[in-house]
């Protein structure tokens, strides 16, 4: 919600059947942000529960931008 709308479609594509293959990328750089990780880590938003089911996704690519999203996420210091 803090990248604006942008952020929204990325979101729910988490949640598809069959997200696009690029998503994964879109989430290490969406997470390289503070902002991007606060959207990320939000606790009503749930995804990183569904970034942690995309560990398992066959494609290399998902699973490697979906590895780079939750090591950006570590970063993300609370106030």
């Amino acid at each position: 919600r803090a990248l604006g709308p942008g952020a929204e479609p990325l979101l729910r594509a988490l949640s598809e059947a069959r997200p696009p293959a690029e998503l994964g990328a879109l989430l290490c750089n969406l997470s390289q942000s503070p902002e991007g990780r606060q959207t990320l880590l939000e606790r009503s938003g749930c995804a990183v529960r569904r970034m942690l089911a995309l560990l398992r996704w066959p494609e290399v690519e998902m699973r490697r931008g979906v590895v780079g999203a939750l090591r950006n996420c570590c970063f993300q210091h609370g106030k």
